[in-house]
């Protein structure tokens, strides 16, 4: 049975919106816009498998390797990402869901919320984040909406990183 994980992280302005298609066994669609995103592939092995894919095209992109911990589908911990530029993950919970993507200084904390098959929350601090707003996927456990969820985020931190780190060394002067 098909469904679908549909929403946004973040506002208007400075989030990406997600569409993705789901089945017991995988999610694809796409985090962002058209020019400005990526695609998402994920297959779902059933709790305790694993949740393996990739975020981005096949050249740019992060690879997205994480396992249930246990048979209840309710904890998922891995990693986005290389051993180098990664992130390590950990979600965990059934109608709330907490964890954290990145390391204890550097990252971003997971508070999200599930009622009446809607997912909100926050990916970050109350100052320093983004809400989530998503439709949840039916027959999958929640953390793997919430881990989508985090995905998108994480994605979109890289991009933004990249766009400031490229418009900041052109726009330095020209050494006359």
């Amino acid at each position: 049975m098909a469904s679908t994980i549909r929403g946004r992280v973040g506002g208007v302005i400075g989030g990406y919106s997600v569409s993705c298609i789901t089945t017991p066994t995988s999610v694809s669609g796409r985090v962002g816009g058209a020019v400005i995103g990526g695609d998402l592939n994920l297959d779902i092995e059933p709790p305790p498998g694993r949740i393996f894919g990739r975020v981005g095209g096949a050249i740019i992109g992060r690879t997205v390797d994480a396992q249930f911990a246990d048979s209840s589908g309710n904890s998922v911990h891995g990693r986005m990402g290389g051993i180098i530029d990664g992130v390590d993950i950990t979600l965990s919970g059934t109608d709330r869901i907490t964890g954290r993507c990145g390391g204890p200084v550097i990252g971003f904390d997971v508070d999200l919320e599930v009622a009446d098959g809607q997912m909100t929350g926050r990916l970050g601090g109350a100052v320093v984040g983004h809400s989530v707003s998503f439709s949840m996927a039916a027959g999958l456990p929640n953390v793997v909406t919430a881990l989508v969820a985090v995905i998108a985020y994480q994605y979109y931190l890289i991009a933004q990183r990249k766009s400031s780190s490229s418009s900041s060394s052109s726009s330095g002067s020209g050494g006359n």
